[in-house]
């Protein structure tokens, strides 16, 4: 049984009807599958955690109406996608160390031939750089070589990003806590949830965020890319900004580099469906900037006059 409308897809990893002992369980302690900690993805004032990894969007336009809405969905596999990136940018050899203290990182990456670390929360320490405030980098990976002692080597820069609700789907999340919390599925129909997407995040708080690391990143010596990833759908929302920008043929400090994912089909009680990668697409970072700031509808302005001049 599941909503007809607006529904919640995923729910401490596990789709919200899925009653099997696995999933009951990951509801019970509110575990997140992805990072193996409890979950963080609380109400207003933390009092219950939802643990929703993504719902749709309600459009019901094909494979991606369904929206991850947590990043860290996207650390599937003990963060396998920085494991894929740090091979793709340094080659096979390279192996990723993350999570644990700063002394824990250090102690494992001397264990390694090639280590790449992995900075950011819950590993190491977040790195915070201050340029006309305070900008806190999402994630930076560095790569070391070790030969009598680790020598810090290049890093890249990542920002994983997802997309915010707006609204609620408490009860929608409440029927399906009642499946996971009883082992039974009801006959009677589910709510429908009652979010919506904060599309307008994209312009007001994402794209501004991304512009000004990447002015940071491009400045400095020993980067050598800065990735964005998120779902291929957010990822939409991006270009409707931007346009449609001259694509480039791999990473570099002065250019952002965009990783898309989206979810597998589903899979049976009990499993939780992959991530798949949809697209690759490197761009100049200065491009993006400029994009940004006058990729203008040209009858905007009309429109606006129109607006005006009939508003009473």
């Amino acid at each position: 049984m599941r909503a007809q409308g607006k529904d919640i897809v995923e729910l401490f990893g596990y789709r919200p009807n899925d009653v099997s002992d696995i999933a009951r369980e990951t509801f019970v302690k509110r575990h997140c599958p992805f990072t193996d900690r409890t979950c963080s993805k609380t109400n207003h004032d933390q009092s219950v955690i939802y643990g929703v990894c993504s719902v749709t969007n309600g459009m019901k336009t094909g494979p991606h109406d369904e929206v991850i809405v947590c990043p860290k969905r996207l650390y599937q596999k003990n963060y396998g996608i920085f494991e894929d990136l740090a091979k793709e940018v340094w080659g096979d050899g390279t192996e990723l160390v993350i999570g644990g203290t700063t002394t824990d990182l250090r102690d494992r990456a001397r264990n390694k031939a090639r280590p790449a670390v992995a900075f950011g929360q819950n590993s190491g320490t977040e790195i915070s750089v201050n340029s006309n405030g305070q900008m806190s980098m999402d994630w930076v990976i560095q790569l070391y070589k070790n030969e009598l002692d680790l020598a810090a080597d290049e890093f890249i820069g990542i920002e994983v990003q997802s997309i915010d609700i707006t609204g609620n789907y408490r009860d929608n999340w409440a029927a399906y806590g009642g499946m996971k919390e009883t082992g039974n599925i009801p006959n009677s129909a589910i709510d429908n949830s009652g979010h919506g997407l904060n599309w307008a995040n994209v312009h007001k708080r994402l794209i501004p965020q991304i512009i000004r690391k990447g002015n940071i990143y491009r400045g400095t010596e020993r980067c050598v890319g800065f990735y964005f990833i998120a779902p291929e759908v957010v990822y939409q929302k991006f270009e409707e900004v931007i346009g449609d920008l001259p694509k480039l043929d791999g990473p570099a400090r002065d250019r952002l580099s965009i990783k898309t994912y989206s979810i597998s089909d589903p899979v049976p009680d009990g499993q939780i469906r992959d991530i798949c990668p949809v697209r690759t697409v490197h761009l100049d970072a200065v491009a993006v900037a400029q994009a940004f700031i006058s990729n203008v509808d040209e009858n905007a302005a009309d429109l606006l006059d129109e607006r005006m001049a009939s508003i009473l």
